[in-house]
């Protein structure tokens, strides 16, 4: 949301100047219209790229060593769980013999 009007920046840029060749150029009014149309939506996307460029750029980079202890605690427990989970199912495992 930091860069919310850049968009309509460019886009209505792209449009004044449009028009200003379109009226330099003599061109009709629909022939301008079509042309001025044409012009904002192919701005309009190319100026949506550019926000989340932008975006991606700017934002803060996260700390990676954070991340790295969490995840050799969260593996940790992982580990204990699994243990865990192999000792409870030997435990209930019981094999029925029958006498022949």
């Amino acid at each position: 949301m930091k860069y919310q009007y850049i968009r309509a920046f460019i886009v209505l840029l792209a449009g004044l100047v449009t028009l200003i060749i379109n009226m330099k150029t003599a061109k009709s009014v629909t022939t301008s219209l079509a042309i001025l149309l044409g012009v904002l939506v192919v701005f309009y996307f190319l100026a949506t790229l550019i926000v989340e460029i932008l975006q991606k750029a700017m934002e803060p980079k996260e700390d990676s060593s954070e991340f790295d202890e969490e995840d050799e605690i969260k593996s940790g427990e992982n580990d204990d769980l699994e243990e865990n989970m192999k000792s409870n199912a030997e435990e209930n495992v019981s094999f029925d013999v029958e006498d022949e």
